[in-house]
């Protein structure tokens, strides 16, 4: 008969009925009174057992022979052997219906640890799945799942799955690698076996349950090496056999994926968090309020950042100070993405505390690039440097005072003819002792100030020829004096482009700077020169313009 408890009730109840009916055909053809019953047998008339060694009490129910006992002791004899072959073939019946039933159950386990591979949302819960379908599978009491930490040096159990109540466990949880040879085995080989002896001398890991009579450990492995190990643990003597190690090999493979899957998720989550986190941080992104600037700053600008990855590490600001005075600055941190936006953030700070500390009016470009520097140093390391060019417009005198620190050079165009401003000093942020120096250029209405970053300069073509200062110059020479500023701005830059394949391979700002003109005040009534006075005062200008 099949077990009661290795089935569904409702099996095992169509089960029962068929043998009561198989009983009821019997006793038709032979005369004899054959019957299922549940339970055990109390007399010892011909009691028919459904298997030897089995509980009455686990079984579907026990074959009775009811004879009269009027019944000669030959009949009962025949009658007796004819029920003891008839319970032979329900049992042969029975074997291969629970073979069908055990085949059944292992198809439901494995299909609910595939479910658990590929849509388990709960790491620990799928794994659960994949430990418990070990357990049946392999037909053992215990199974566990030991994973090693990042370096490797210690192995901690992250779960496991029993047949019965869980027994207590002899020690901590996780231990040293180095304590684990079986461990350590595992890792090169298939499998490592143990068997405890029945005189106690070979004794089980601590880490087994108590009464372990033999264990396995299977190695569970990633693309980049071990991951860990599982251990299937029993109380039945002898060696484990060949389709409970192949059930703990495959399931060890299971796990190693649902690791790297889960590991891949997270990862993907910390991307996601990260991404969302450089995007706000990218809204505040120096340079993206270049052009608000207040009335009476005497010049248009007009600028362009772009940055390789989500945030970067170039500077490009204007920040209006007093009486027509503009601060204008351009830099380029070491590096790239959060590396440089971190160096870029520190300069930008300390460039505002420098404005709020008030005297203004007093400030120079050396100044500030010194107390800029001072402050980088102190929360930066000397590999964390920034280029920058910082300096001050001052529209009422048409000049701009600048210092120059180690950033490419800034460019001047002045009617068609383009002229570098010659600096030179040290990057910000490699030592607090650096010296600065401030130069300062007259300039003239229609001039354009161009800034720019080494992304700018760097881009490459397919020749390996930089776009360099040349291709800067070329593209502001072509410019005409009528254009605007952004139609200016979009040749310099498109032209860059264009020498390069479009890709950022650095951080790319270019500010451009044009001066307004400077209206000469004439009184309300004034007397139209001379002939001889217009050549004259055409002669001085043309001197006073070759001077400036």
């Amino acid at each position: 008969m099949y077990t009661a408890d290795e089935t569904s009730a409702d099996l095992v109840a169509g089960y029962r009925d068929w043998v009561a009916q198989l009983c009821q055909k019997f006793s038709r053809a032979t005369g004899w009174t054959v019957r299922l019953v549940r339970g055990t047998h109390q007399e010892t008339a011909a009691p028919a057992p459904t298997g030897p060694g089995e509980d009455f009490d686990r079984r579907v129910g026990v074959i009775e022979l009811l004879l009269p006992t009027s019944v000669d002791d030959e009949t009962r004899r025949r009658a007796s052997s004819a029920t003891r072959l008839l319970v032979e073939m329900i049992q042969q019946v029975g074997g291969s219906w629970r073979d069908h039933q055990k085949h059944q159950a292992e198809m439901i386990t494995l299909a609910e640890m595939a479910r658990a591979m590929t849509s388990a949302s709960d790491g620990p819960a799928a794994m659960q799945v994949l430990l418990e379908g070990a357990l049946k599978l392999a037909d053992v009491e215990n199974v566990s799942v030991h994973l090693v930490d990042v370096e490797q040096r210690s192995l901690s159990m992250t779960g496991e799955a029993f047949a019965s109540a869980p027994s207590k466990l002899s020690c901590s949880s996780a231990r040293p690698v180095d304590v684990s040879p079986w461990d350590v085995r595992a890792f090169s080989e298939e499998q490592v076996l143990i068997n405890v002896g029945v005189d106690g001398r070979t004794e089980a890991p601590r880490w087994l349950p108590e009464r372990t009579a033999s264990a396995a450990c299977v190695a569970v492995l990633g693309h980049d090496g071990p991951l860990g190990t599982i251990w299937a643990a029993t109380r039945r003597q002898g060696r484990m056999a060949r389709f409970q190690l192949e059930v703990l090999r495959a399931v060890a493979g299971q796990v190693g994926v649902l690791l790297e899957r889960l590991a891949v998720e997270q990862e993907s989550r910390v991307d996601d968090r990260v991404a969302r986190e450089l995007k706000g941080l990218s809204e505040y992104h120096s340079g993206e309020r270049l052009g608000i600037l207040p009335p009476g700053t005497g010049f248009d600008a007009v600028g362009r950042c772009r940055s390789r990855y989500e945030v970067g590490g170039d500077l490009c600001e204007m920040m209006p100070l007093d009486d027509g005075r503009t601060l204008v600055a351009v830099g380029d941190a070491c590096g790239h993405s959060v590396q440089a936006a971190f160096v870029m953030t520190a300069v930008r700070s300390a460039m505002s505390a420098v404005l709020d500390d008030g005297d203004v009016a007093n400030l120079s470009p050396a100044r500030m690039v010194t107390r800029i520097n001072r402050a980088l140093c102190r929360v930066t390391p000397g590999h964390q440097f920034m280029t920058c060019l910082v300096g001050v417009i001052d529209a009422a005198k048409m000049s701009f005072e600048y210092c120059n620190a180690g950033h490419p050079l800034p460019i001047v165009l002045r009617q068609g003819q383009c002229q570098e401003l010659e600096t030179h000093g040290m990057p910000m942020g490699i030592s607090s002792d650096a010296t600065y120096s401030s130069s300062e250029f007259p300039l003239r209405g229609n001039d354009v100030v161009a800034l720019f970053s080494d992304g700018v300069l760097e881009a490459m073509n397919s020749e390996h020829e930089l776009f360099g200062t040349k291709g800067v110059i070329e593209a502001l020479e072509v410019s005409e004096p009528t254009e605007s500023i952004e139609k200016v701005m979009r040749t310099i830059w498109d032209s860059c482009q264009e020498h390069g394949d479009g890709s950022a391979k650095d951080d790319t700002t270019l500010l451009l700077l044009r001066m307004e003109h400077k209206s000469t005040a004439r009184g309300p009534h004034h007397r139209q020169l001379r002939p001889r006075e217009a050549s004259a005062s055409a002669t001085a200008a043309a001197v006073n313009s070759r001077c400036s």
